[in-house]
């Protein structure tokens, strides 16, 4: 009952299809059972009366029935892939429509490859579950029943015997199917394995190297010795009903030929008896055909629970993050301000009860050691993480009161790790501003000093992203990043480690391209090369999601505390050299 609830919640519009897939599925059980007793009929007409004018009819009726039977399963087929379809379609938008309300957080924790894994992948199973639960389910109930009411009308010792077998099958299958929090647990751990085998694969490059065995990468490892483990426990779980269904099986269809022999013995008809046994032994596999209806009808009716659980669990763990925003759309100034702001990654503080403020239309740096807070009190500013307290102001309101689509055009991001799309190069960059022209387009290419990429390709900025021998280099992608800001002319621009991944030929035009970036702008910068950092406004010292230390660079040089020490290493780092002895 409760999977039809949850296909009243996620397929409402197409849950008529359900109830047409099931009642022809009840019909189509009916047209089943009917040819069966047909050849009942059959074999008497044959055998005993020899009616050559009956048997053909009786035939015939097999055959039209077994038509009708095969169209009827059909449609009931068709009725619930389409009932599939929409239900596999809308789990895929309930979680796209999930992510975009998520924030930033719930990406930090959660992998793009899980996350895709979790929806796409269990959206597709529970599309292949219901398409075939629903068609079978009716069959599950009407079968037996029906069996039983035909071998009753056969022979009354084949119908008692058939509900002694039934019984004690259905309890064998029960033992078969093996315990359901056994299940999950086994499930988990199939899941768990196809995941570590991925970053396996990611991580082939190292293997080759260095040769590693497969023992080095211990999650791995354990995951095939867990996943090992499970299935054997389960399988050796099942055994023993399972030998004892197949037993009880073949006893039963066995059964017939003692007491046949017995009944000859005391004088019975051989006819009838020899009818009896070929219609038990035709008939013996519509009774297995039952017994696995009933086993795959109950593994679908847990899986399809299983993974429409999985996917309620990651849409809820979404909720919890979900970000707030207003309908706000303007403001007079871009200061932004932080009054006792605390967050955290699950149980972990990053910053506890922070304070500070940044005036519009200056340059911050943000340094300190790694793990110090400064690329999570970056990712706060923009407004796109939910904090534990405090409050965030943009321009004197909450960040919260503003729109989301305020909040996208007027604060630009340029990460240590771009992405592109798989886009040329032209859409790449209008992705900061779908509206631009052609020539605005352009324009922000040049600014941001990509003139020399172009260039490289026939197609110019129709070159596509990723295909056949097109690629870039760390800086030539961050060039095209900075482009797609340029374009959004954002009011507040946030760089983390953007620089990064610049090569010393690509130093300068990035060098070039941020100056483009940040004229008129507010911009809030992380960055470990200390050198480029000098001529910023203030340079906020992060260490422990505190700030210990704020000022221009010749102030706390002065001081000759954390920021003075910070420039020493650095500079100790560019004297480094290999030694030639």
């Amino acid at each position: 009952m409760k999977m039809y609830q949850k296909l009243k919640q996620y397929a409402s519009e197409k849950i008529g299809y359900a109830y047409l897939s099931i009642f022809l599925s009840f019909l189509a059980s009916l047209f089943l059972l009917l040819p069966y007793w047909l050849f009942w009929k059959f074999l008497k007409e044959l055998i005993l009366f020899q009616n050559i004018q009956n048997v053909q009819y009786y035939a015939k009726g097999i055959v039209i029935f077994m038509v009708i039977y095969g169209i009827l399963y059909f449609f009931s087929l068709w009725c619930s892939h389409l009932l599939a379809f929409r239900l596999e379609t809308n789990l895929r938008k309930e979680g796209i429509k999930h992510l975009l309300d998520a924030s930033f957080s719930f990406f930090d924790k959660n992998p793009s490859g899980k996350i895709r894994k979790l929806i796409d992948d269990n959206a597709a199973e529970t599309h292949m579950i219901v398409a075939h639960l629903l068609p079978d389910l009716v069959g599950t109930a009407l079968l037996p029943l029906g069996m039983l009411i035909i071998l009753f009308q056969v022979d009354i010792l084949l119908g008692c015997s058939s509900v002694v077998m039934i019984g004690i099958g259905l309890w064998q299958l029960k033992y078969m199917m093996g315990n359901q929090e056994f299940m999950r647990i086994y499930m988990q751990s199939l899941e768990k394995l196809n995941a570590e085998a991925v970053e396996y694969v990611r991580g082939m490059q190292v293997i080759k190297i260095f040769n590693t065995t497969i023992q080095s990468f211990k999650s791995f490892y354990d995951a095939i010795l867990s996943y090992s483990r499970y299935a054997l426990d389960y399988s050796m779980s099942c055994r023993r009903a399972y030998v004892w269904f197949q037993v009880l099986f073949h006893l039963f269809i066995t059964f017939p030929l003692p007491a046949a022999i017995l009944l000859m013995r005391q004088g019975a008809d051989e006819r009838i008896i020899f009818i009896k046994i070929v219609f038990y032994a035709v008939f013996a596999g519509l009774l297995f055909l039952a017994f696995m209806r009933v086993m795959y009808v109950g593994m679908y009716h847990f899986q399809a629970l299983e993974v429409i659980s999985k996917l309620e669990t990651l849409f809820t763990e979404m909720g919890e993050n979900k970000l707030e925003h207003g309908s706000l759309e303007k403001t007079d100034h871009f200061d932004l301000e932080f009054k006792h702001v605390s967050f955290r990654y699950e149980e972990q503080y990053v910053c506890r009860d922070l304070s500070f403020l940044l005036e519009e239309k200056k340059t911050y740096a943000l340094v300190g050691s790694s793990g110090g807070g400064k690329s999570t009190i970056a990712k706060l500013l923009s407004g796109f993480y939910k904090i534990q307290e405090g409050e965030i102001l943009l321009g004197g309101r909450n960040i919260t009161e503003y729109s989301e689509k305020f909040l996208s055009q007027h604060i630009a991001f340029v990460f240590q790790n771009t992405k592109l799309w798989k886009k040329t190069i032209f859409e790449n960059v209008k992705v900061g501003r779908e509206d631009a022209s052609y020539e605005e387009v352009m324009e922000a290419l040049k600014k941001a000093q990509c003139e020399d990429i172009l260039n490289k390709f026939e197609a110019r900025e129709h070159t596509l992203i990723g295909s056949k021998g097109v690629y870039l280099s760390g800086g030539e992608i961050q060039r095209i990043a900075i482009a797609r800001a340029i374009l959004k002319n954002a009011d507040i621009i946030i760089l983390d480690e953007a620089s990064a991944a610049a090569d010393p030929e690509n130093e300068y035009e990035l060098q070039q391209a941020f100056s483009n970036l940040m004229k008129e702008k507010t911009v809030i910068m992380i960055a470990h090369r200390l050198s480029s950092i000098r001529n910023v406004d203030e340079i906020l010292v992060i260490d422990r999601g505190s700030i210990i230390e704020r000022g221009n660079h010749k102030e706390l040089m002065k001081k000759n505390a954390r920021y003075a020490e910070l420039q020493k290493f650095f500079s100790q780092a560019n004297d480094w050299r290999i030694a030639n002895d």
